[in-house]
């Protein structure tokens, strides 16, 4: 009787071994929606194929259109992740914690440099920015005694001297225009004939058509269309670095895990794979030691 009771126990423990083992092998399942960053969104596709080819159970459908966007469709719930080119404002953390109680996660997933263009024929070499100020605000703020309007203003000759300039940028809900505004404009205002555009790739493709065009975006997105600006502080010597930081915002509650799916996503941008493609669509890739402490941080485990 003994014997048959401990066999029953060894053939039950064994079941229980064998389940556990099966569950542990289980293919990931589930869906996530991002809506944010146009900037980060050619970027967040490529990652959601990564891991889709890596989890074939699990659907990913990428909206991006602006980081505006973000705050609210986390707060409603109808995205599990937010990318955004810039901080969440005080306003949308406000709102966010308002509805759950607690703030959203700020997770940094790239570094990004925005750039100044304009059109490839263009002579103009380099720009300061208070006259970027001068050209894209009505306001003025940073101190350029008038505005500029035209391309002889910038010591341009012969044929340019009167041509009036273009200004081309992004429309209010991007990040990349939030980030322009508080770096270039000294917080001013955008002048009233920027023609605001949908999509960093439709600022480039604006300015590449127009000669008398300047626009701004994220570096990543220039190409041989298009001329770059090297943008000086007002000595015109010292180089000025328009840089910021890329971030995926989620919702999770104080004191717990992250669920499987997005930890999954997660674990894929923090991935060596994941990284190159920072680096491959012209983005800053993070450094390990930060990739590193955010594993931790976020309890992903090592990679």
């Amino acid at each position: 009787m003994k014997r048959r009771s401990l066999l029953s126990a060894l053939l039950a423990s064994s079941l229980m071994l064998c389940f556990a083992s099966a569950s542990a092998d289980e293919p990931l399942v589930g869906k996530l929606v991002s809506t944010g960053s146009d900037t980060l969104g050619a970027l967040t596709s490529i990652w959601a194929e990564m891991l889709t080819a890596r989890h074939p159970r699990v659907s990913m459908q990428v909206r991006a259109i602006g980081s505006g966007a973000a705050p609210t469709a986390l707060i409603q719930g109808t995205a599990d992740i937010g990318p955004m080119s810039r901080p969440m404002s005080p306003a949308e953390i406000s709102a966010f914690t308002r509805k759950f109680g607690y703030q959203p996660t700020a997770v940094p997933v790239a570094e990004d440099a925005l750039a100044v263009f304009v059109h490839r024929d263009n002579p103009l070499e380099v720009i300061s920015t208070a006259q970027l100020d001068a050209i894209f605000s009505g306001t003025r703020r940073c101190g350029y005694p008038r505005a500029i309007r035209d391309w002889g203003s910038l010591g341009l000759a012969e044929h340019w001297s009167h041509r009036v300039i273009s200004v081309y940028g992004r429309s209010a809900a991007s990040g990349t225009y939030s980030v322009f505004r508080r770096q270039v404009l000294c917080s001013g205002d955008f002048a009233v004939y920027l023609n605001r555009l949908v999509g960093s790739s439709a600022v480039v493709r604006a300015v590449a058509m127009d000669e008398n065009g300047i626009g701004y975006a994220s570096a990543g997105y220039l190409n041989d269309s298009v001329k770059r600006l090297r943008v000086v502080h007002d000595d015109g010597v010292e180089e000025a670095v328009l840089a910021r930081r890329l971030f995926v915002y989620i919702n999770r509650p104080p004191q717990t895990s992250i669920d499987e799916v997005t930890a999954a996503f997660l674990d894929m941008v923090f991935s060596v794979e994941g990284q190159r493609e920072v680096s491959r669509l012209g983005y800053g890739a993070l450094d390990k030691a930060e990739l590193v402490k955010l594993r931790q941080d976020l309890g992903l485990g090592d990679a």
